[in-house]
């Protein structure tokens, strides 16, 4: 029998996420708005994300232990009109955009999409 893959995609090019960054120009990135920012990931092996225009400079990707006490491991990329892939490496994860304008508001087309 073959295995039929897992997969979650979470799309904001059709719709883009609406990123409120902080007094220090970081955001973390809304998902699912009916979880929040941290997703369980525990049924997948593989996270990819592109991230489109932004005034961002990067991006960080945290694995592992997030939600209450927190252990977990953070992924810094640039943001360079690429595709990145990574291992899953935890049971959950969050997306944070850094380098943004301070206090300020931007629409960001994003993609991310998990598979096991």
């Amino acid at each position: 029998m073959a295995d039929i893959p897992n997969t979650l995609f979470f799309n904001f090019v059709d719709t883009p996420a609406i990123i409120q960054y902080s007094q220090f120009a970081e955001a973390q990135v809304i998902l699912d708005p009916q979880v929040g920012g941290i997703i369980d990931v525990s049924g997948f092996r593989r996270v990819s994300i592109r991230i489109g225009s932004t005034n961002a400079t990067s991006f960080s990707l945290y694995m592992g232990k997030i939600s209450g006490a927190t252990l977990s491991q953070e992924f810094n990329q640039p943001i360079d009109n690429q595709i990145h892939t990574f291992e899953v490496v935890g049971p959950e994860m969050s997306l944070h955009l850094n380098g943004g304008n301070p206090n300020s508001k931007e629409e960001v087309q994003l993609w991310v999409y998990l598979r096991s």
